[in-house]
């Protein structure tokens, strides 16, 4: 039953990670708190789309315990949504070069 709890829990911030990224591609919306420091609007609202992703990925292998090769398969496309979509919120912060 917790199990379950959590894996919903976890599922709805990544949802709600991934529609604050498709908000933020489509109006140019970001949170009040980041405003001072996003440069960028567009990596920044592509980075929480793929680390949203990812995070689901990650919960799909948390709640249903895949077996053989779809467990590895889970995870490499977990990582593999996760860490760029990490490094657009981090380029978002730097200034642009044109």
């Amino acid at each position: 039953m917790v199990k379950w709890v959590a894996s919903v829990a976890f599922a709805s911030f990544s949802l709600a990670l991934v529609w604050g990224g498709v908000a933020g591609l489509r109006t140019g919306w970001i949170h009040p708190w980041e405003r001072a420091n996003v440069l960028r609007p567009v990596p920044h609202g592509l980075g929480p789309v793929f680390t949203g992703s990812g995070l689901l990925c990650f919960t799909g292998v948390l709640t249903f315990t895949p077996v053989g090769d779809a467990l590895v398969y889970l995870l490499t496309i977990g990582a593999c949504l996760f860490l760029p979509g990490t490094l657009l919120v981090c380029v978002s912060r730097f200034p642009d070069r044109g």
